[in-house]
């Protein structure tokens, strides 16, 4: 099996990423449009550039 050497804060930044979208869809409130941030299509939108930018950094990883 091969292994992987990852810095601890490149690590921190991908968990971060992903934890910041999933707060971003439990704070969906449908009955609040005024506040864009808590729209479904802000959710979706912020949530598939913070899995993108997560796949992107661990194919990366494992290029080196």
């Amino acid at each position: 099996m091969e292994t992987v050497t990852i810095r601890v804060d490149t690590l921190k930044r991908v968990i971060r990423a992903l934890e910041d979208a999933v707060s971003v869809c439990h704070n969906v409130d449908s009955s609040e449009d005024a506040d864009h941030e808590k729209t479904y299509p802000f959710a979706t939108g912020y949530s598939r550039s913070a899995m993108t930018s997560a796949i992107m950094d661990l194919n990366n990883l494992i290029a080196k």
